[in-house]
């Protein structure tokens, strides 16, 4: 009885240690790049292993366990056995920098007057850096209207757009052709203090709007 009890002891703790071995290897798995141009994948940690499979300069892998100066590893191209631990780097790579914006916005609240509205909306100036684009756009509840052309002037604040397109909710959206002008006041280098646009054009009825901001 006793000889069963010791040996159940040694089973269980040996499946304890076990467990301990694959904890610890999990918790040292870290992802690495390859450093030379063919990094040869063998069966085993030494060179008299044959290859199975070939690692190329920039692929990433994971480091599951290392012997000596060889690291098991499992490639996120494919592959899976023994390297050359020096031909990996663990560094970290550097943060991808932020993206620079593409365009610059202003924006403004206060009132709204136009053939189809009057009362409280909100302004949005969109003048793209990569180019000479632009848009303004008013929004009071479910009335809007959008001016968009070509920016022919910024200077100190004061922006003055060439209209050729013009769309609103009450022409259901649609993109229709325009012709005239916004002169939008801006201040702070993020806001909109006031405009005024005027445009034309087929359909276009409400192409007059003033905005002063609050």
């Amino acid at each position: 009885m006793i000889h069963m009890r010791v040996k159940h002891w040694i089973a269980g703790g040996l499946a304890a240690c076990s467990a301990l071995v694959i904890a610890a290897t999990a918790a040292l798995a870290q992802v690495a790049t390859v450093t030379v141009n063919d990094l040869n994948v063998r069966s085993g940690p030494g060179t008299s292993f044959p290859v199975t499979f070939v690692l190329r300069r920039g692929d990433r892998v994971e480091i599951i366990r290392r012997q000596g100066n060889w690291a098991f590893v499992v490639g996120e191209r494919g592959g899976e056995g023994w390297v050359f631990g020096q031909y990996l780097s663990t560094t970290a790579p550097s943060p991808a920098p932020s993206p620079t914006p593409t365009n610059d916005v202003f924006r403004g609240t206060g009132t709204i007057d136009n053939a189809r509205y009057n009362g409280s909306g909100e302004s949005q100036l969109v003048i793209g850096r990569q180019n000479r684009d632009g848009s303004f756009s008013l929004t009071g509840g479910r009335f809007n209207v959008e001016y968009i052309g070509t920016v022919r002037s910024n200077f100190e604040g004061a922006v003055e757009l060439q209209v050729n397109q013009f769309r609103s909710s009450e022409m259901g959206y649609r993109t229709v052709s325009a012709s005239g002008t916004c002169n939008i006041q801006t201040s702070g280098g993020t806001s909109v203090s006031r405009s005024f646009c005027s445009v034309t054009g087929s359909g276009i009825d409400h192409g007059r709007s003033n905005f002063s901001g609050r």
